[in-house]
């Protein structure tokens, strides 16, 4: 997932890999606690949601400037919403 990660946020460089395998690492934890279901890689809502979640912390990484927080938040509540209601099946 760090790779697709890493092409998402058009990043070719490598010297942020740890920091960006902890963005997924909480970004998951985030989506689990938000809907109650287990994250699932290969479902396109999660992994969206994952990306928009580590996109904004990782381009908001001064605690006291946060831009564009309400589209942020709409969005990742939206597919949480979304992901928390879909069927397990």
């Amino acid at each position: 997932m760090l790779d697709e990660l890493k092409q998402y946020l058009r990043i070719d460089w490598d010297d942020e890999d740890s920091f960006l395998s902890s963005l997924i690492l909480i970004a998951k934890d985030y989506i689990e606690k938000g809907t109650g279901k287990q994250f699932d890689e290969n479902n396109p809502k999660h992994k969206l949601a994952a990306f928009l979640f580590c996109s904004h912390q990782y381009e908001n990484r001064n605690p006291i400037v946060a831009q564009n927080t309400k589209t942020l938040e709409y969005s990742l509540q939206s597919l949480l919403f979304q992901i928390r209601w879909e069927s397990d099946a």
